[in-house]
């Protein structure tokens, strides 16, 4: 079955403000024609079977995509020729105005197809379309070759015509001469009216006065208006002036013939260029379309034939962007009819309008203004009742208006219909009209058709309760300013709030007093459990709207923390590194100068006391080595792990581990979802990966390679840092190494020596140390430790 839709229906729901837009946006003559008010019949504008709906759609997505490069094809934008060519037909001749005309249609045919075809990998539906335009290079090139962009007949289009201009120009340039002669004559001067020649009736002329006419014998082609002045050729230049008026007639019939022969040719290709122009429109519309999906951020919907509307975020399209509010709006085979409710301009009707816009878009070619993920299927009649329909000359009140159109509706409607109805039954008596109303949605029901309904009935929105193929939906308003949110509730009736809506638009308060007092107790409770329900859910989305907020905040919290503990970690490791390749170092010279001193014995260059100072200074690193390794149970790290590895499932927190490059540990926590495990190492705590850790019992029985000395701090005690004669930026870099190596090793305090001086060090530094989260406590420092030229940190 066709489409069906009326003008007053397309009227209603401000169809023509999308077809202006859309007619802004096309370019070519005829494409422009058919969207202009007064052009084609708007029903026509939409697809009339399902295929034709999904090409339409195809070819709005391809156009979308080209036009989002920043690319778009010529199209064309001058006039129509076809009353022209039609003419030409008819074996008339073409202006060269007219000519000009057809060449640019022609140009616009050519570089369209060959635009398209050029992109027939993305937008194949579009080259397809393309492939039918027709190319007459021979007659645009013609055109172009003949005639110049005024549409006047160039030099070039005939050597007949060349020759022709060429002997009129070198005639005049002779008559001026002798006129010019003729001028300079005194007896034919006293004669003349004025000091000058000119032209009447093709002929050069010489003004001469009527008195002296028998003084300049010649012809009289004019006179002026006071007949004073007449205007005469003089005899002796009849003859050049006749050479010269047939050198023009011939060019004159030379450009008739070169117009004909143009407008001939063109009459020839007069049905492929009105074929190409309709195929023309169509890519112009298409595009159109597509630059208008564009402009309101519409998304393709899925297209089905199962009566489904589902529309995310669905916006008003003639609304601005900052305006429209979107909501969400479904209607299918399990909820058949919505019933929307709540307070006077508020929305309603506008989410109403959306709705049925939606069909309309698809069944025109256009994307939907809703988010991705829309399904709008296809239905054959969409059928409205919206407005006033009052008319005196048809002697029809607003409700028998209403009621007249009602009944065509509901004797129209199918399965396949969708049927918008603004304030259903209103206009009678109230009792009378919700039933009426009822009745005709339940009708509408019964016949399978989509159906939304606005309302301010109970028992409409009571309906939802006894019916499962209806459902209740309601605009909100602000509970405290009672303003419209536009907002769309979908499950719940909303409260009509009349009162309170005129109270919003000044209606003084001891009205709204007198109102209140005369309405029926069942209403007013009704009224007011449905206004506190709204308030209710006001109040919780608020609040969880303020949760989500929170909990974003909370887990930004958490993500700087983790990045700042990271980067904490990050630099304790570094410093470890530093501190072993630092003792290695000192190793590798300790054992140098030991070889050194036996080379020299050998050959007798070295004493016994040098073999013994180097021998002491590798003992002393040992020792140390050997201390650090007895308090904090680290050890380098082999190149390889020779423990065997943790089994997992049957650990738990205490067990002791060996820690891949040296050490013992105990187990804090077990593998997280990062896969590291967290240690007590001594006194401090370690988080390193799963895979760098192995069973202690096991780790034992295996001989593990020569470890490296690792460096590591004792834990406990006082690291002293001294600032003395550093600038305050040097020092306070040198503070923070300071501090980072005693929080690593496990101190509980720093000493800092930054001298008194002008005391501008030491206030730095004291401000560094007060600011700092790993200070527990700042103290003075004894005489001992060095007065008021030191600083004492407590870190906690």
């Amino acid at each position: 079955m066709p489409f069906r839709v009326s003008q007053k229906t397309l009227e209603r729901l401000d169809w023509p403000e999308i077809q202006q837009r859309l007619a802004e946006r096309a370019r070519s003559p005829r494409g422009a024609a058919m969207l202009a008010e007064g052009g084609v019949d708007p029903v026509a504008l939409f697809a009339t079977s399902a295929d034709e709906v999904r090409t339409r759609m195809a070819l709005t997505a391809e156009a979308r995509a080209i036009l989002e490069t920043g690319d778009a094809p010529a199209l064309g934008g001058g006039a129509d020729p076809s009353e022209a060519l039609e003419r030409a037909q008819r074996g008339g001749v073409l202006t060269g105005e007219e000519l000009i005309a057809v060449g640019a249609v022609l140009a616009a045919l050519r570089h369209t197809r060959r635009f398209l075809r050029a992109r027939e990998e993305t937008a194949p539906g579009l080259a397809d379309l393309a492939s039918l335009l027709p190319e007459r290079a021979h007659l645009e090139d013609e055109i172009e070759r003949c005639l110049d962009p005024a549409g006047e007949v160039r030099d070039e289009a005939s050597p007949a015509l060349a020759a022709a201009r060429r002997e009129a120009r070198d005639l005049a340039s002779r008559l001026q001469e002798r006129l010019a002669r003729i001028l300079r004559d005194s007896d034919t001067k006293a004669a003349l009216s004025d000091d000058y020649f000119t032209v009447r009736g093709d002929r050069y002329v010489l003004p001469v006065r009527a008195d002296a006419r028998s003084q300049v014998p010649g012809i009289v082609h004019d006179a002026s208006g006071s007949g004073t002045t007449l205007f005469i050729e003089p005899q002796a230049l009849v003859e050049l002036n006749n050479r010269h008026k047939n050198a023009e007639l011939e060019a004159e019939r030379e450009c008739a013939r070169v117009l004909r022969e143009l407008s001939d040719d063109a009459a020839a290709a007069a049905p492929d260029i009105e074929a190409g122009l309709d195929t023309l429109a169509l890519l112009d519309l298409a595009f159109a379309r597509a630059d208008l999906s564009i402009a309101l951020d519409a998304n393709p919907p899925e297209i089905g034939d199962e009566g489904v509307l589902r529309l995310p975020q669905l916006r008003h399209p003639c609304l601005p962007a900052g305006v429209a509010v979107p909501n969400d709006v479904r209607l299918d085979d399990a909820l058949q009819v919505l019933v929307i409710s709540g307070p006077n301009a508020g929305g309603k009707t506008v989410t109403m309008k959306a709705v049925a816009l939606a069909v309309l878009f698809v069944r025109a070619g256009l994307q939907v203004p809703a988010a991705a993920g829309a399904r709008v299927d296809l239905f054959d009649a969409v059928l409205a009742d919206i407005g006033d329909e009052q008319s005196i000359g048809r002697s029809l009140s607003t409700f028998s208006a209403h009621m007249a159109n009602l009944a065509e509706i509901v004797g129209a409607a199918t399965a396949r219909s969708l049927v918008v109805l603004d304030e259903l039954g209103v206009g009678t008596d109230p009792g009378e009209g919700a039933a009426l109303a009822q009745a005709i949605l339940e009708t509408l029901a019964d016949t399978g058709a989509r159906v939304i309904a606005t309302t301010h009935y109970g028992l409409l929105k009571e309906m939802a309760d006894v019916d499962p193929r209806f459902a209740n939906a309601s605009v909100d308003h602000d509970p405290d300013t009672l303003a419209p949110t536009y907002r769309l509730r979908v499950g719940f009736p909303g409260s009509s709030s009349a009162t309170a809506v005129a109270a919003r638009m000044g209606v003084p308060g001891h009205v709204l007093d007198r109102a209140h007092s005369f309405l029926e107790r069942e209403d007013r409770v009704l009224d007011r459990m449905l206004h506190e329900l709204q308030t209710s859910r006001a109040a919780l989305e608020a609040e969880k709207n303020e949760a989500a907020r929170l909990r974003e905040e909370s887990e930004a919290a958490r993500g700087d923390y983790r990045r700042k503990l990271e980067k904490l970690q990050e630099r304790r490791d570094q410093l470890y590194r530093t501190m072993r390749d630092d003792l290695d170092s000192q190793f590798q010279n300790a054992h140098a100068q030991v070889a050194a001193v036996i080379r020299e014995l050998q050959r007798g260059g070295a004493s016994a006391q040098d073999a013994a100072r180097a021998r002491e200074r590798l003992l002393n690193l040992e020792e140390r080595q050997r201390e650090v390794e007895e308090e904090t149970g680290l050890t380098p790290d082999p190149e390889e792990s020779p423990f065997e590895p943790v089994d997992w499932p049957r650990a738990k927190p205490g067990d002791l581990v060996m820690i891949v490059g040296g050490g013992t540990g105990a187990i804090e926590s077990l593998p997280d979802s990062r896969g590291r495990v967290a240690l007590r190492v001594g006194s401090a705590r370690m988080v390193v990966p799963a895979d760098r850790v192995g069973r202690a019992e096991t780790g034992a029985a295996k001989k593990p390679p020569t470890p490296r000395p690792r460096p590591t701090l004792p834990e406990g005690g006082t690291e002293r840092c001294d600032l003395r004669g550093q600038r305050v930026d040097e020092a306070l870099d040198a503070l923070a190494e300071a501090l980072d190596r005693a929080l690593n090793a496990g101190r509980d305090r720093l000493v800092v020596v930054h001298g008194v001086g002008t005391g501008a060090l030491r206030r730095a530094v004291r401000e560094a140390l007060s600011a700092s989260r790993y200070v527990a406590k700042l103290e003075s420092a004894s005489r001992d430790e060095g007065g008021d030229g030191t600083s004492v940190a407590l870190l906690g």
